[in-house]
């Protein structure tokens, strides 16, 4: 099924948007009716071209800037579930002790940052001093780690991997809180309410195609606002992306433990 936060979402958004272009069509022929002199779409359908081509490039990069940055975060979250689950099977090269330590501390960070990190970066965008903490830990238990234990092979394998897992999990809480500045929302709206508006001074003598074809450009254009508005916030909202991976690191944990 469908969500129903989104279908809404979208229903209003552009719903909306080509109302304001068919109360907007309806209006102004009303005014214009009569005033309207031979030339009148001369002059305007160049102007019309011009700001909707200047819009449409705007609308366009920036729909493509926030999907790349969805897509970044997606793909980012993954890898640092994926390099978790790696990271907790080079365990199985160090000594007893050292093994039951850092898979404890490994289980630890996966479960925070599945539980409360996520719920976190999907309200505010910060991150969980919990995750921090674990993830701190592993660290330092590397640290304490015999000279002899941490000079080996495994260990060192191990500690280039935590380094790319850190790595990951910092441009995750730096995604987390990127957004597009309120500039350039102020931009996209006021150009997309302006270029239907001018689509409302041009003058047909039939009404319902001009009112249709209104109608459908602004829906366009609220459908693009919409789908920037969506993705613009990659662990918020209705297409926010959901902790699956790191669950999935859990149940490879679980598997490890059971020597698989």
């Amino acid at each position: 099924m469908g969500n129903p936060g989104l279908v809404t979402l979208g229903i209003g958004a552009i719903g909306l948007s080509a109302l304001y272009a068919l109360v907007g069509v309806a209006l102004v022929r009303r005014f214009m009716h009569g005033h309207v002199r031979e030339g009148h779409n001369d002059v305007l359908v160049p102007l019309f071209l011009t700001a909707g081509t200047l819009y449409a490039v705007l609308l366009g990069f920036l729909v493509i800037a926030v999907w790349e940055s969805y897509e970044g975060a997606k793909s980012n979250a993954a890898e640092e579930a994926s390099t978790l689950a790696t990271l907790y099977r080079q365990t199985n090269g160090m000594p007893s002790s050292e093994r039951r330590e850092m898979r404890g501390l490994l289980r630890e960070y996966d479960e925070a940052v599945a539980g409360g990190e996520w719920q976190i970066q999907a309200a505010t965008g910060g991150a969980s001093p919990q995750a921090r903490k674990a993830i701190g830990d592993i660290y330092r238990a590397f640290g304490a780690m015999p000279r002899e234990d941490a000079s080996s092979s495994i260990s060192v394998e191990f500690l280039q991997t935590l380094r790319t897992v850190a790595s990951d999990r910092n441009r995750r809480t730096l995604q987390a809180s990127e957004r597009l500045p309120g500039v350039l929302w102020f931009g996209l709206l006021l150009g997309g309410a302006l270029v239907v508006g001018m689509s409302f001074l041009l003058y047909m003598d039939v009404r319902w195609p001009h009112v249709l074809g209104s109608g459908l450009m602004a829906a366009l254009i609220g459908t693009f606002l919409l789908i920037t508005l969506l993705l613009n916030a990659p662990f918020s909202g209705p297409l926010a992306l959901s902790s699956e991976s790191f669950d999935h690191s859990l149940s490879v944990f679980d598997s490890v433990d059971r020597g698989n």
